[in-house]
């Protein structure tokens, strides 16, 4: 916001009623101060009437000062809000109120403050010039004044909010840490500290990306859209405002409900498919169901990565249980891999070509026409390319097949 000009002194035709004006409002603050409370809050829904005394407040110091400075003929945009203002600002943040909010309610606080500038103008004078001079000057200099304060109490809100969110972040992480090591001894406690019911049904979710940029501790635009996309899969969910806790470079999410919940139903919006991508754990009830489906939901996560998934991804923890072996303990998935398969993972290209065919023929249920269809290839290929897979096995494929295709399927995350 470009700081505001210097306002010049009243014109001499409206200088006594400025002058005057001034004294009226010295001596109608309590009454002016009330009736712009009222009105603030009568404008803004948001604003609960136990934020009303916060509001008289504030109001009625930001009005003295106002008097003061022009009593003192005091350039407008050289002020700095009163310790009323300041308290008034820092608790829109304790509330989680928008700065926004703040803004309107000064900016309809000035509206109605220069109606009652004018009304008790009228009433000192009827000379048009005299009015329209000591009007203008008014406006100007509470428009400047206005500016000046939001730019001062901007800075101080942003700078509360970032003390607010580290430090209620920092004690919502550490009460999750707990839990999830086992050291919370009291559910009903940790539920009532961090917002958040546990006695209920859970899924617990990961949101993170692959870009180069801060991390999600620091409250940047990487970390806000993983807050937003995280607030909006919990609504795909049909569950109210997640718990998200920053780690490392991601946000570990949980959604609750008392119904059961439906991981089918799970959407990563439009706005952040771009960039962030989502893993899920299976949904369990309790504080074991929130623990276990956190882990499920790293577990997912890491298969995802190990798979190449790019930004947009959605998985889930149920539909890679397979994939999830290899996590969990490699060197056993390499071992059951290298059992099963045996020549056939290798992993030079004709090779991949054939195990590539022989997994889609097995998905297939063993029909050559329906993996030709898939490949785009003719059935004979296909049959070509099913007879080489068992020369080299050393066995028909349809032996121990179930096992055969758990190896093909986590066989490419072994790279």
């Amino acid at each position: 916001m470009a700081r505001a000009s210097a306002i010049p002194s009243p014109p001499a035709a409206g200088r006594g009623e400025v002058e005057a004006i001034v004294d009226i409002l010295g001596a109608e603050v309590d009454q002016i101060a009330t009736v712009l409370t009222d009105t603030i809050h009568g404008h803004l829904e948001e604003l609960d009437d136990d934020m009303r005394s916060w509001t008289l407040q504030s109001t009625r110091a930001n009005l003295g000062v106002i008097v003061t400075m022009m009593r003192e003929g005091a350039e407008p945009s050289t002020a700095e809000p009163p310790p009323e203002a300041i308290g008034y600002a820092k608790e829109y943040v304790v509330r989680g109120l928008d700065l926004v909010l703040l803004q309107r309610a000064y900016r309809t606080a000035q509206g109605v403050f220069a109606e009652i500038i004018l009304a008790r103008l009228r009433a000192t004078t009827d000379d048009p010039d005299r009015l329209t001079g000591a009007m203008t000057f008014f406006n100007a200099w509470v428009f400047a004044w206005i500016e000046a304060i939001e730019r001062r109490l901007t800075d101080i809100y942003m700078g509360e909010r970032e003390q607010w969110v580290r430090g209620a972040a920092a004690v919502r992480a550490a009460e999750v840490r707990a839990l999830l090591s086992g050291k919370a001894a009291d559910p009903a406690a940790v539920s009532l500290r961090l917002g958040y019911e546990l006695g209920r049904h859970h899924v617990g979710y990961i949101v993170w990306s692959e870009e180069v940029g801060e991390r999600p501790g620091d409250a940047g635009a990487l970390f806000a859209a993983m807050e937003r996309a995280a607030a909006a899969i919990a609504e795909s969910l049909g569950a109210g405002p997640p718990l998200t806790v920053a780690e490392g470079r991601h946000l570990a999410c949980w959604a609750g409900r008392r119904e059961p919940l439906d991981l089918a139903r799970l959407r990563l919006p439009k706005s952040a498919a771009g960039s962030l991508s989502v893993a899920a754990g299976t949904p369990a009830e309790g504080v074991e169901g929130f623990v276990l489906s956190h882990r499920e939901a790293l577990v997912a996560r890491r298969v995802a990565q190990l798979r190449g998934d790019g930004a947009g991804a959605r998985a889930s923890y149920p539909d890679l249980a397979l994939e999830a072996l290899l996590v969990e303990d490699p060197a056993a998935a390499r071992r059951f891999v290298a059992r099963e398969l045996g020549p056939l993972a290798a992993r030079d290209d004709a090779t991949v070509r054939v195990v590539s065919t022989l997994a889609i023929f097995l998905e297939e249920g063993g029909s050559f026409v329906g993996a030709a269809r898939r490949l785009g290839v003719h059935s004979n290929t296909i049959a070509y390319r099913v007879r080489r897979a068992e020369a080299r096995l050393g066995r028909p494929v349809t032996e121990r097949q179930l096992e055969l295709r758990v190896a093909l399927r986590i066989a490419d995350l072994l790279d």
